[in-house]
């Protein structure tokens, strides 16, 4: 038989708080990664003109799923982040073990209030304005839905991607302007894409 010594009886305590501490830590990280926890990293423009108001649908559809979204400006590291699902926009994704569906073929449109000079444009990184004579930036914004909004203020007219425009108001003229080689895709590692959560979620995001 193993007898403690008398420092290994004094610890023996500690240790115990210790494991069930450990053991704690351990489910709530497994809580997170649950079926009914979804864990979903995109740009905050289209989180916020595209992608919160489906969340909110696809919610009263399940009830007990709870979404964790978090902000990705600047591009998405599977490996540092505790993460199910991402939107990232550009060409199609060529990273080996990521895969992903696209969102949309990259649509762009054109957007601005009744009566707003359409030579007042609005800039944003990937607007993709050519320039013309008469034309003039009136404001650069950071990101497509600053741009979109600042075309709902009055500023001028916004050239973006269709899906940051989907929610436009009927006051809103929206003229589509073609195709953008970049769109937005919804890519996971293959551990997560082959959850049964993140499949479903692809597919109501997508249908």
């Amino acid at each position: 038989n193993l007898e403690l010594t008398p420092e290994a009886t004094r610890a023996l305590p500690a240790l115990r708080a210790a494991f069930l501490e450990l053991e704690e830590s351990v489910r709530i990280l497994q809580d997170a990664q649950g079926s009914k926890v979804l864990t979903i990293a995109a740009p905050r423009d289209f989180t916020a003109k595209w992608l919160l108001p489906r969340l909110a649908a696809y919610g009263a559809a399940n009830p007990d799923m709870r979404f964790a979204v978090e902000a990705a400006d600047a591009g998405i590291d599977f490996t540092q982040a505790n993460l199910d699902l991402a939107v990232t926009y550009g060409p199609t994704p060529d990273v080996e073990g990521l895969h992903g569906k696209p969102l949309d073929d990259g649509a762009m449109c054109v957007v601005g209030i009744a009566g707003v000079d359409p030579m007042q444009r609005i800039d944003h990184p990937g607007s993709g304005w050519v320039a013309a004579d008469g034309a003039r930036i009136v404001v650069s914004v950071a990101d497509a839905g600053l741009a979109f909004d600042a075309a709902v203020a009055g500023l001028g007219v916004a050239r973006v991607p269709a899906l940051i425009a989907a929610g436009a108001s009927a006051a809103l003229a929206v003229t589509p302007v073609g195709t953008s080689p970049a769109a937005y895709w919804l890519v996971a590692p293959t551990p997560q894409w082959r959850q049964a959560k993140v499949r479903a979620i692809v597919e109501a995001l997508t249908r």
